[in-house]
């Protein structure tokens, strides 16, 4: 029996031999997330080989079924790191679904996610006269241009609080006294595993900013908190951008998320 077992396993690392099972074993391992229970409801990742190897060879047949190519279906139900690069790990784990289904799930997560647990900070900046900061930014993702809270990712070794007083003066060059955190926000639940930690803090200088070469910041705005309400409900918030009136997408999930936070302990 134990002969069997140790023949699976090593045909199962022979077919990831480009990226070893080890490797997406450590990455699960340094996360330290709960694997999970379908009996109690919950997605189960299954992380012994044996299972691994069933899972994926159901999940094929599955895809072959469908209609999809041999290699299609040989491909999209591969377990493990599916790429990665020096920013991203996109993973694909052999799970149970209720019920004891069994079958696949992608997800994306950031590899400062494995040393902090944490995978970026955002913060609401806050002028004396109550006004709150916010940049114009132009993401690649959406396409547009977006209003949105300065944020972004830590550097190893930094705390939470030191990462959004750097990325404040990073972004916008105001410099703030103090920050308070007001909570956690998960994006996409469905996708990314990241928890991004939001504060506010209270401007008391300001220098000038250094964005990085990868950002499109083209102006640093403030708002009073009730312009900012009337743009979410409406979606958007009308500026001058190169001496024309635009319409500027306001639907950033830091920013409603940080307001509301702020707005039910009396910090704004």
């Amino acid at each position: 029996m134990r002969t069997v077992s140790i023949l699976s396993l090593f045909c199962f690392l022979c077919l990831y031999a480009s990226e070893p099972l080890e490797k997406y074993l450590s990455y699960l391992e340094q996360l330290a997330q709960p694997n999970g229970n379908y009996r109690e409801g919950e997605i189960e990742i299954a992380v012994d080989p044996e299972e691994i190897s069933r899972i994926q060879k159901t999940q094929e047949s599955q895809l072959l079924k469908k209609g999809f190519s041999s290699e299609d279906a040989a491909e999209w139900s591969r377990i493990g790191i599916v790429n990665e690069d020096q920013y991203w790990i996109w993973l694909r784990d052999a799970v149970y679904f209720p019920q004891g289904v069994p079958g696949t799930y992608d997800r994306l997560l950031w590899k400062s996610e494995l040393q902090s647990k944490m995978s970026g900070i955002a913060i609401l900046p806050v002028l004396p006269s109550g006004r709150i900061i916010l940049i114009l930014n132009y993401r690649h993702a959406t396409r547009s241009w977006e209003l949105e809270l300065p944020r972004g990712g830590m550097n190893a070794q930094e705390t939470f609080e030191e990462a959004a007083l750097r990325e404040l003066k990073e972004e916008t060059g105001f410099i703030a006294s103090s920050v308070v955190f007001l909570g956690e926000i998960a994006t996409n639940t469905g996708v990314h595993s990241s928890i991004i930690p939001v504060f506010i803090g209270k401007i008391s200088a300001q220098e000038n900013s250094t964005p990085e070469d990868s950002e499109a910041i083209a102006a640093v705005i403030s708002f009073t908190k009730e312009e900012i309400k009337e743009g979410l409900a409406q979606g958007f918030l009308e500026i001058s951008l190169e001496g024309a009136k635009k319409q500027i997408p306001l639907r950033d999930a830091f920013l409603t998320f940080a307001l509301l936070q702020a707005e039910c302990r009396q910090l704004l």
